[in-house]
């Protein structure tokens, strides 16, 4: 063996690096889940192609200074109304950022 004992219950070493790789996943997939809808979200409200919302998030995320993940999950959140004050705060950032109807920060719509 390679000389590591293990106590009971011990996870061996690379198990932590395997949970930890495996949460990452879980959070890739969840932030590339909430970019679709909130393509999704922006094409049906602006009428628009799904190039053209995506051009549009990315954008707002430059323009804002805001994670394109947090974008989206916070549009998504206002829109599906289970935004919280953090994703109220997030929108004041960028709101401006946004197409010309805009989303305002209190309704579960965005408009």
């Amino acid at each position: 063996m390679s000389g590591t004992h293990l106590f009971p219950g011990e996870p061996a070493p690379h198990a932590e690096g395997l949970r930890d790789e495996v949460a990452h996943l879980h959070e890739a997939v969840r932030s590339q889940r909430d970019i679709g809808m909130a393509i999704g979200l922006l094409s049906a409200r602006f009428r628009c192609s799904t190039e053209h919302a995506w051009r549009t998030i990315l954008r707002v995320s430059q323009d804002s200074n805001t994670k394109v993940r947090t974008v989206a999950r916070v549009l998504v959140a206002i829109h599906d109304g289970t935004a919280d004050a953090a994703d109220q705060e997030a929108l004041a950032r960028f709101v401006e950022h946004l197409p010309g109807s805009g989303w305002s920060p209190g309704s579960p719509s965005g408009g």
